[in-house]
């Protein structure tokens, strides 16, 4: 009877501290979609201005009129090769002054390009011979490319 007991006990505080745990992950799952919702509607006010200019040019049978703010937009947008080019250039200016960096630390230097990007550009750059990566436990280890 004793253990049956105990075994209600546990199986109760698993099951709260489960419900717990889902409610943490909720509240967070909600200030991300808060923080994302705050984000988005800069960027859909300018779309929709753009988009309501346009039927009025089509209307009027003139070509396009370029406003400011489109000229402003195209001139800050860069091809991707570029902005790829530019964060090469970034990464190896950080792996030269800091020879046997971890992996994991440019990570943390360039938190506003995606993991997974980066990982696939440092792949890319160690096989195209332009920095060196050596395996150390779950981590790489990053080299200048011996010239």
């Amino acid at each position: 009877m004793f253990w049956f007991i105990v075994l209600l006990l546990l199986a109760g505080a698993g099951f709260y501290f489960y419900q717990k745990m889902m409610t943490i992950e909720r509240e967070i799952r909600e200030e991300q979609d808060a923080a994302q919702a705050d984000a988005e509607p800069v960027e859909e006010a300018k779309v929709e201005e753009v988009k309501a200019e346009e039927p009025a040019a089509e209307e009027a049978s003139d070509p396009p009129v370029v406003t400011p703010e489109v000229e402003k937009m195209a001139a800050k947008a860069e091809p991707v090769a570029d902005v790829e080019m530019n964060l090469e250039d970034e990464i190896l200016e950080a792996v030269k002054n800091l020879p046997g960096m971890k992996q994991t630390d440019i990570y943390t230097s360039f938190a506003d390009v995606g993991k997974s990007q980066l990982q696939k550009l440092l792949k890319e750059m160690d096989d195209d011979g332009k920095l060196k990566r050596e395996k150390k436990g779950s981590s790489y280890l990053l080299y200048p490319a011996e010239d």
